[in-house]
């Protein structure tokens, strides 16, 4: 995905979590995660028309140019799927900050995980046991 190969250059930090999309972008993503596809038309309902359809036409198509979505001519205009489900975008955007991290400074990684470590659920913790485990299954 191009997204990715070209990098996170507008990484921004949401919330807790870290975001490539402007305010309105994520709007839009998440209205289109949330319905599977949609039109410019219906995102624009869903927004409860606080932006312009041409503001929101722009904002899908340079998505759709950055890799992000994807189109079908639909009438007279666009039909737009995600190219990745929110879970899938979540998880590629999560390795890029990691490998970003881990080729500057290996060492904080590590000690920024042992301290996330100690925060997660017993659940979560679980699962990264399994993931490593099955990992050094497979290269045996």
């Amino acid at each position: 995905m191009d997204f990715f190969k070209k990098g996170l250059r507008s990484l921004r930090l949401k919330g807790s979590k870290p975001s490539p999309f402007g305010e309105l972008e994520e709007k839009v993503m998440n209205i289109i995660w949330d319905k599977k596809s949609a039109t410019v038309s219906q995102v624009k309902e869903a927004l409860k028309d606080k932006f312009a359809y041409t503001t929101i036409m722009t904002v899908m198509d340079r998505l759709y140019k950055k890799g992000i979505l994807q189109r079908e001519k639909e009438g007279k205009g666009y039909r737009y799927y995600p190219t990745l489900t929110k879970e899938e975008f979540e998880k590629e955007l999560a390795k890029k900050v990691v490998k970003e991290i881990i080729r500057e400074k290996p060492s904080t990684v590590v000690s920024a995980f042992e301290g996330v470590i100690e925060e997660l659920p017993e659940e979560e913790i679980r699962k990264i046991k399994s993931l490593i485990e099955k990992r050094l299954k497979d290269e045996k």
